[in-house]
């Protein structure tokens, strides 16, 4: 026992596949009302300027809050913070219910519903994520994370494509009430699973000189600030992709509804395929070196969809899941490294410093890929993505300190207080 924290065992990891398993009940729950929310104001508004403020309302709460989240994630009861977070998120959904029945829902107050979960959800993410390290053993922390991928893409998969099997049947106040359900067998593992806590005093010390801490130890420890960037970066360029993918199909290559789907059935596979590949695979001895080599592979995948010949969609379909396939990879290493070196008390600071950043990415490439296409083709902006994509990843390698990060002498075990005078302000 170290700093009065049991390190992860087989215990502890009993506990976690049964709070992990709730966890994803409630991720399809979410998944399917996320779907029918998103379709609803796609129905009711015909207009894509709501659709992309749902969506940028959905995700500024995260980034905007995410990093003080994540000391909340750091200094409170991390099992009591899971459930605030979901059962409020719950309580939004159960309100827009009876703003449904009393014929109230509007289109504004179905983007503060999405706003007012994205806040909760900015505290959820950090702590379920400070979590897995506490109660997983080292030596299984990457085939961990590779399952979890792969579940978390499966039911990401299987939400949207349920909601929309519903929405034949029922009424959007309907399939509401699935999230609500889904919340509470997500509880009944979560209130019998003990969750470690791993606080060493942090509650008595300033909430500010603690939110400094989580973007010192970004900043300063080596290699991490590299890969923050790294990551910001990767997903500004893959935004586009992500964005534009339909017109791509539709106007550069001509094809339909159909044509899209195959496309966006190879990429989901492919996903779920590298998450498989990373919950059977033991581990990578050279962990930073194999992320690199699974960047260019995907960015190379990413090259080869915006080359692909004219209606050969076949071609796409393939190449779109040369790029998928290796996305899970890169995070999953990425990810067990991060769990590895960073203090068991900090997770939730770090987590939530390193998810802001990385996501305040996405807005920016969504409209700055808009803009682009008014001045040259959807397959240019592609390719030029893809290419700095490897420049990005291979000039990371070679020309910084990228390489040392899993190398660094500090294990997850350690806390804050003994890294305190390294890494301040």
């Amino acid at each position: 026992m170290e700093n009065g924290h049991e390190p992860a065992n087989h215990v502890t990891f009993r506990g976690y596949l049964l709070f992990w398993s709730g966890q994803l009940v409630s991720l399809l729950g979410s998944s399917i009302v996320q779907f029918a929310i998103i379709w609803w104001i796609t129905v009711t508004t015909g207009s894509a300027l709501y659709l992309a403020f749902a969506t940028f309302m959905g995700l500024a709460p995260i980034v905007a809050i995410g990093p003080i989240a994540g000391v909340f994630a750091d200094r409170w009861n991390r099992k009591k913070l899971v459930f605030v977070a979901d059962m409020m998120q719950a309580l939004a959904i159960v309100v827009l219910i009876m703003l449904f029945w009393a014929g109230r829902a509007g289109i504004w107050q179905m983007l503060a519903v999405l706003t007012f979960r994205a806040v909760f959800q900015a505290f959820h993410e950090p702590t379920v994520s400070a979590i897995t390290p506490s109660m997983v053993p080292k030596d299984k922390l990457s085939r961990m994370n590779g399952l979890s991928y792969l579940f978390s893409g499966a039911v990401r998969l299987a939400g949207p494509v349920s909601a929309a099997v519903l929405l034949q049947f029922w009424q959007i106040q309907d399939i509401l009430w699935i999230d609500v359900l889904t919340f509470l067998i997500a509880m009944a593992p979560l209130v019998i699973t003990k969750i470690p806590s791993v606080k060493t005093g942090i509650a008595n010390s300033s909430f500010k000189n603690e939110l400094k801490q989580g973007f010192s130890f970004v900043r300063n420890r080596r290699g991490m600030l590299t890969v923050a960037i790294l990551a910001t970066g990767l997903n500004f360029l893959i935004m586009p992709l992500s964005t534009l993918l339909p017109y791509f199909v539709k106007f550069d290559h001509f094809g339909g509804p159909g044509e899209l789907a195959l496309v966006m059935a190879f990429l989901q596979g492919g996903i779920l395929c590298g998450g498989l590949l990373m919950s059977v695979k033991k581990g990578f001895e050279k962990k930073i070196l194999t992320t690199v080599v699974a960047i260019v592979i995907a960015f190379s995948g990413y090259a080869l969809i915006a080359l692909t010949p004219t209606g050969s969609f076949w071609f796409m379909a393939l190449s779109a899941l040369v790029f998928a396939v290796s996305l899970p990879v890169a995070n999953v290493l990425l990810q067990t490294i991060m769990q590895m070196i960073v203090p068991l008390d900090m997770q939730g600071r770090v987590n939530s410093v390193t998810m802001a950043l990385s996501m305040a990415a996405q807005p920016a490439g969504t409209l700055v890929s808009g803009a682009i296409v008014e001045f040259t083709t959807t397959s240019n902006l592609f390719l030029g993505c893809s290419i700095a994509g490897v420049a990005l990843a291979t000039a990371s390698w070679f020309f910084t300190d990228i390489r040392h990060l899993e190398t660094l002498a500090t294990p997850a075990e350690a806390t804050s207080n003994q890294l305190r005078g390294e890494i301040s302000a």
